[in-house]
């Protein structure tokens, strides 16, 4: 009958390093949108799990407003509330925190990916007509064309206990989502929100991951030396 040798520690550490690496690529992730407008990072954090051999990378959403920046620009809007605005994609119903915006040969005010922002009347798009000189939006969405009012921007935000998850780098699905009301609402017309993440912290943060694997990977290296030797050493007794 053949000897299992199995070198302890070799299951945690391979479990560590999938940590690590998860960590790594949801930094490396946040490094990278560090200038997307609305775009909100992740945040990594480790849990254990029943039957788990290490810890499990699990991730959230950082919701914090980012910088607010006037742009001056009609067709900008920021929400300085908590809360989203509502796009039509050719996948669904997504959520936004907004950004530069125009208007398509439809007159549908768009994203810089085409898609419909939506108004509070059901699934139309927010529509201002052609030749419209002067476009307005207060605080609470509502959109007038030349003084007339041609509908109300949609605000939700994730209902209680609902999930929040990434669907592209600025776009958003929630399970379940909750009107936000006229009076919560604090748009700003002729601004963007741009990336929350903090580049330096980002940055401080890689470095510690970096220096973390590399040390994970050195025990690993550790442990197959070992096994190999061990199973070396076996060899010789048995012969």
């Amino acid at each position: 009958m053949g000897i299992s040798i199995k070198p302890t520690g070799f299951e945690h550490a391979a479990a560590a390093l999938r940590y690590w690496t998860r960590r790594q690529e949801v930094v490396a992730n946040n490094l990278a949108n560090v200038e997307t407008d609305g775009f909100k990072g992740e945040q990594a954090f480790a849990q254990l799990l029943a039957g788990a051999t290490g810890p499990v990378a699990g991730t959230a959403t950082d919701l914090r407003t980012g910088t607010i920046t006037q742009t001056g620009q009609a067709l900008d809007v920021a929400l300085q509330s908590d809360g989203f605005f509502v796009v039509k994609t050719p996948m669904g119903e997504k959520l936004s925190r907004g950004g530069t915006l125009a208007l398509n040969g439809e007159g549908h005010v768009v994203d810089t990916r085409g898609n419909a922002l939506l108004g509070e009347d059901g699934s139309r798009p927010i529509a201002v007509p052609v030749h419209t000189a002067k476009i307005e939006i207060d605080a609470g969405g509502e959109v007038r064309a030349d003084g007339n009012v041609v509908g109300r921007l949609r605000v939700v935000r994730p209902a209680q206990g609902a999930t929040l998850e990434h669907a592209g780098d600025t776009l958003f699905v929630a399970s379940a989502t909750t009107r936000v009301s006229n009076d919560e609402r604090l748009i700003r017309q002729g601004a963007r929100e741009g990336s929350n993440v903090q580049p330096l912290d980002a940055m401080v943060d890689m470095i510690n991951i970096q220096r973390a694997t590399g040390g994970v990977q050195k025990a690993l290296s550790t442990l197959d030396a070992a096994r190999g030797i061990a199973v070396s050493e076996l060899g010789k007794s048995a012969s």
